[in-house]
């Protein structure tokens, strides 16, 4: 199951409703086992929240009956007539005889000859128990002691108190009055015991008490001698004998405070764990660790945290869970700011590390909620208390408070734009993240300038972390038009051409595609997120999501269009909202017809073809709207003839009268109504009561699954967050020149996808990262906490124009890009600063190819229109340059390729069909050679003639004339397959035979041959010809890598009539391709390229797999797939990659050489 990405990322959730729906309704409920299942759930009202597995456990619906027995203190349980659910209230009599037996059986041993004495003990503890078996436990404990003699045993029972309360006060009182240093130590126990997030082990906790207590000869026999019967031993783990007896002990009672002061306990606890993480010498140990897993090659799924733990047992601990103690400690405490302060500026990255050993960063984004939860306390107090003069100059400022908040930000995103590599290699934390951080950054501030050997970034304005995690391109011409997410994926709908792009949702890699053939204009994921549903003109189809397997091929209804769907019972059946306001299930098992409800009567003119329709969460309603009219809302399961919910209005919610999108509220009690006029209402029908809201402005919108927040966009491309019930603004992303057609929240509410155009992007706002009520004592919910604070308003950089073409120089000090503006421009390589706008190409088209000659002389681009223009540089001083014309020309196709000669005389125009060179002190074109059809090659200077040209494609290899682009007298080379290997899942490319001799016309048009050069290049020593081939899309471009193949052929084969890959080369061939994500270069004598976990690595040709390198991971803000492949290496061995409308530059990456990853 492990394998699922979608069922590992739930697996590792602590999110009790995923888990239910993934793994409970997503699996066990679809499977058949032989005999019913029985589960047993006792103490189910200590559940957190009850209410929620009591709701889940009522709506089960499983292919093989489940019997439940379920145990509790008195809680709610919903029933209704026909229910099968059975409660029995156990009273004092129901219980006397069980106790009756226990006690018995505790006595028989110790007093096996006085039946007596029995009765007598047996029937005063009944007396005094009040039907607890807890008490009876407890006073047995306390006989124990006193089986000396009958009246001992007497006066035991006598002073044994009635009640679970008064035994608790007597128990502590045994506590309290032991000698001072026994007192505290049992204070120090019992405070662990109450406010730890787990029990602790017999080890932890010796180490937890060392700060106060060390060498300790039994630690068992000292708790169960000091702690009055408070802790119970289970093995080698120690807790509390009950959750009533921590809400003793924490709870002020008339008589006396509480014996463990929480706050002041948790204090205590935070204190422990982070002046235990406080240390240099972790950075050793974990380097042990990751040393030693390397070796043995650990899977990066086991938490290799545990071994560390052997001989630091309690490291685990402190390192998931001080963030818990902080968020309920006091917020006054100067001692915890001072050791919290320190620990985050001096120690956080060896914690990070740790996390990352452990391969379960769940602990990190828990711990930034809390981080957050105790800022917003703490500033809040400093808020209050600043009128007094004293205490604001004792006290550090909120600004030094705030900066809790900005670590927090920090390491959220550390864990948004790191966390795979982080979990791959941990010791990347101190070398590798803290360059691609923001310079005003915590990280960036106290960790980049300490680590003075790591890498350096530039040429990226940003000083703050943005919000965008990545934008991904559905390529080609398609748009996208819908969005959807589940856990572990979010899918693109283009409707034009029926096609479903599925992307990793932490890679953001393209997955797969769903061809659906035909138009597709909506889709429905089911609650788990595993099952697709996709509505065409003619057929309804079901997808596996994580296989990509069509499950199911349905037609649609007749003489109907389909306004809305919806899978329900864990996608085993299709709801179908119908344009003749008509609802339809179908069973997706036998493919029938199971319910068809027919809404009011067809031929009311109200109900003509509905504009709008949208199922309620739980498929119980439906709504549908009209252009002119109020919506309406119908009950699906409700009796015929129905009479519907309808929306009266008056003149303060007229725009309800021209409803344009409907949108239920996640508890389905409420529907959200977006009006022609930007204005939305929320009608509750129930109540028939409607609340408008104005200022709004939007165009589209979503709500997230837990119902808090709104998600808009208006005209111009501005998202909005708003909170629920008032919709106040919390953050707004500023755009002003994109058109977005759909928005989603993921299921947890805590990121936003949105489409607009061919662009998905993946948004993950600081202020979405909310605490967890049930784990945080500051109760105040999003809502209230925007009352206090204002909305954060940032600017969405994607709104910059784009790179899409990019060149550098080799003296490694400038770079040249060409703009989606159709602008050409220099920059200064280590600033990033603008030097010289060179050039224009229309503002209505995008440079999309453009090469600088190697001495910085000359420079050409083209454009999406087919127009080519090319200048010559001089550089004068100061950084100033003069620009020359050379030539502006226009083909009827755009140029796939430049290249200049080493003289620089002479200049390549390849276009898809064509191919032209132009003479560049001549300002002319010299020869010009069309092919009659689309070829898949790419040009090099021949390495040993400057004369001549190699055309390679993926089968052969051809020597042409510089000047006069036709065969030279050598002959062509056929490049022979049968050396190479084939990975085993992709299929030998067939091949045309092609003569040794030389011919007078174009090269072949080989059909059958499917693939294309995309990438072509020499080492430095010229030694050999690298380049990938990729299958032949159509598109000039490819962004897919998918069936890549790698070509290397050695120069001093050129001569030869077949040219064979290095022998050795081709036995590891195969299994580098699997490895390489995308090739960006050579270095020296190595090949740079991007593997499969976007590292940047290396590979000496000349040995084998071992030697492969890597060097330094991007951020996964850089992986967008229209940037990446413009990515570059320079011959300083310096990389260059646009992003957001500028280019990061990467110096000193090749210093860092991993260990092999092979």
């Amino acid at each position: 199951m492990g394998e699922d990405p979608a069922l590992s990322s739930t697996l590792r959730s602590d999110n009790f409703q995923d888990l239910w729906d993934r793994i409970f309704e997503g699996l066990i409920f679809k499977m058949r086992f032989d005999e019913p299942l029985f589960w047993i759930l006792d103490s189910a009202d200590e559940a957190d929240p009850q209410s929620l597995l009591i709701t889940n456990l009522t709506k089960i619906h499983a292919l093989t009956p489940i019997r439940i027995f379920l145990t509790s203190r008195p809680i709610r349980i919903p029933s209704a007539p026909g229910s099968l659910i059975t409660s029995c209230f156990l009273t004092e009599s129901k219980t006397i005889g069980d106790i009756r037996l226990f006690i018995q059986n505790a006595i028989q041993n110790a007093l096996p000859h006085d039946e007596k004495l029995q009765e007598e003990i047996i029937n005063q503890m009944l007396e005094k128990a009040e039907g607890s078996f807890l008490w009876v436990k407890l006073a047995l404990e306390t006989l124990q002691s006193n089986w000396h003699t009958q009246e001992d045993i007497r006066q035991s029972l006598t002073e044994i108190p009635t009640g679970m309360e008064d035994l608790y006060a007597r128990m502590l009182h045994s506590v309290q009055h032991q000698p001072p240093r026994s007192r505290f130590m049992a204070c120090r126990i019992l405070t662990w015991a109450a406010c730890s997030w787990r029990p602790l082990s017999i080890d932890e906790l010796r180490i937890a008490l060392e700060p106060d207590f060390k060498n300790f000869v039994n630690l068992r026999d000292t708790i169960l001698q000091i702690c009055g019967h408070f802790i119970s031993l289970n093995g080698s783990k120690i807790s509390l004998i009950h959750s009533t007896a921590r809400d003793f002990l924490v709870s002020d009672r008339p008589e006396a405070p509480a014996f463990v002061d929480s706050q002041s306990g948790h204090e205590h606890l935070a204190s422990v764990c982070l002046q235990h993480l406080s240390t240099d010498s972790w950075r050793q140990v974990f380097k042990a660790v990751d040393d030693n897993t390397g070796k043995q090659r650990t899977s990066l799924k086991a938490n290799r945290l545990v071994l560390a733990e052997k001989n630091h047992p309690f490291l685990g601990y402190a390192t998931c869970y001080w963030a818990y103690h902080i968020s309920r400690s006091g917020v006054n405490s100067e001692s915890l700011f001072e050791t919290l302060n320190e620990f985050l500026t001096k120690h956080c990255l060896s914690w990070v590390e740790a996390i990352a050993l452990s391969s379960n960063l769940l602990y990190l984004t828990r711990a930034v909620k809390y981080l957050k939860a105790y800022t917003r306390k703490r500033l809040r107090y400093l808020k209050c208390n600043t009128s007094d003069t004293l205490q604001s100059l004792e006290q550090p400022s909120e600004d030094e408070s705030a900066s809790f908040r900005i670590w927090a930000n920090d390491l959220i995103r550390i864990i948004g734009k790191f966390g795979s590599n982080l979990v791959r290699k941990p010791s990347s934390i101190y070398k590798l993240v803290p360059p691609f951080c923001p310079k005003s950054s915590m990280v960036g501030l106290h960790y980049s300038l300490i680590q003075n050997k790591s890498i350096n970034v530039s040429g990226l304005s940003a000083n703050a972390w943005d919000d965008c995690l990545a934008s991904v391109a559905v390529g080609g011409d398609g748009s996208a038009s819908r969005i959807l997410a589940s856990n572990a994926y979010f899918l693109s709908l283009m409707s034009n051409p029926g096609t479903v792009v599925i992307w990793h949702a932490e890679s953001f890699e393209e997955v797969r595609r769903l061809v659906h053939d035909e138009y597709v204009p909506i889709m429905a994921l089911n609650k788990s997120g595993e099952i697709l549903a996709t509505a065409g003109i003619d057929t309804y189809r079901i997808w596996d999501v994580s296989s990509g397997k069509e499950v199911n091929r349905l037609p649609t209804i007749p003489y109907t269009f389909t306004m809305a769907i919806a899978l329900a019972n864990n996608g085993s059946e299709l709801y179908l909202g119908l344009d003749d306001c008509s609802v339809v299930c179908i069973d997706l098992g036998s493919g029938l017809e199971t319910q068809r409800v027919v809404l009011g009567d067809p031929y009311d003119p109200y109900l003509a073809c509905p504009s709008a329709v949208a199922f309620n969460p739980d498929l119980t309603k439906i709504a549908m709207a009209w252009r002119g009219k109020t919506p309406l809302i119908w009950d699906i399961n409700a009796e015929r003839n129905q009479s519907p919910y309808r929306c009266s209005f008056s003149d303060s919610t007229e725009s309800i009268c021209a409803p344009e999108f409907l949108k239920w509220q996640g508890d389905g009690n409420s529907l959200l109504i977006l009006c022609q006029d930007t204005v939305v209402v929320e009608w509750r029908p129930d109540y028939d009561e409607q609340t408008t809201f104005d200022h709004l402005k939007c165009r589209e919108l979503t709500v997230s699954q837990d119902g808090n927040l709104l998600l808009t966009s208006d005209s111009v491309g501005t998202i909005s967050l708003w909170t629920f019930p008032k919709l106040d603004l919390i953050y707004r992303l500023i755009n002003d020149n994109a058109f977005i057609k759909d928005l989603t929240f993921s299921p947890d509410g805590q990121r936003f996808y949105d489409s607009r155009g061919s662009i998905c992007n993946v948004w993950e706002p600081d202020v979405l990262l909310r605490p967890d009520e049930r784990d945080t004592t500051d109760r105040s919910s999003v809502a209230e906490s925007s009352i206090v604070s204002e909305p954060v308003v940032t600017h969405d950089e994607s709104s910059r124009s784009a790179v899409t073409a990019l060149a550098c120089d080799r003296s490694d000090a400038y770079y040249c890009c060409g703009r989606e503006d159709g602008t050409v421009i220099i920059h200064d390589s280590l600033s990033g600063k603008k030097i010289r706008k060179v050039y224009t190409h229309a503002s209505t088209s995008s440079v999309i190819i453009l090469s600088w000659s190697s001495s910085g002389k000359y420079i050409v681009s083209g454009d999406d229109s087919g127009r080519i223009i090319s200048k010559r540089l001089e550089t004068k001083e100061a950084g100033k340059w003069a620009v020359f014309p050379v030539f502006d020309l226009r083909l009827d196709e755009s140029v796939q390729q430049f290249l200049f000669d080493s003289n620089e005389q002479l200049l390549l125009i390849s276009t898809s069909t064509k191919d032209l060179v132009w003479g560049l002190k001549a300002k002319r074109e010299l020869c010009r050679q069309s092919w009659g059809f689309r070829q898949n090659r790419r040009w090099i200077e021949h390495p040993r003639d400057s004369k001549l040209l190699l055309w390679i494609d993926p089968d052969t290899v051809r020597t042409f004339e510089w000047t006069a682009l036709r065969n030279s007298n050598e002959p062509e080379r056929r490049k022979n397959k049968s050396v190479r290997p084939s990975p085993p899942s992709t299929p030998k490319t067939p091949t045309t035979p092609i003569t040794a001799s030389c011919r007078a016309g174009p090269p072949a048009s080989d059909d059958s041959s499917k693939r294309i050069v995309q990438w072509l290049d020499i080492t430095p020593d010229r030694r050999y010809l690298v380049y990938e081939t990729l299958p032949d899309t159509g598109h000039i471009s490819s962004r897919s890598t998918t069936g890549l193949h790698l070509e290397i052929l050695s120069t001093s084969d050129l001569h030869t009539e077949c040219l064979h890959p290095h022998n050795f080369i081709s036995e590891c061939m195969a299994d580098l391709e699997g490895k390489v994500k995308r090739l960006v270069g050579t270095y020296k004598d190595r090949i740079m390229f991007l593997d499969q976990d976007y590292w940047i690595c290396t590979w000496r040709i000349e040995t084998g797999l071992e030697d492969i390198r890597r060097h330094f991971f991007l951020p996964r803000d850089w992986l967008n797939p229209n940037t990446l492949q413009m990515a570059i290496v320079n011959n300083k061995g310096t990389f260059l990659c646009p992003k957001h409308g500028e280019v990061g530059v990467v110096r000193g990456g090749m210093r860092f050489g991993l260990e092999p990853v092979f």
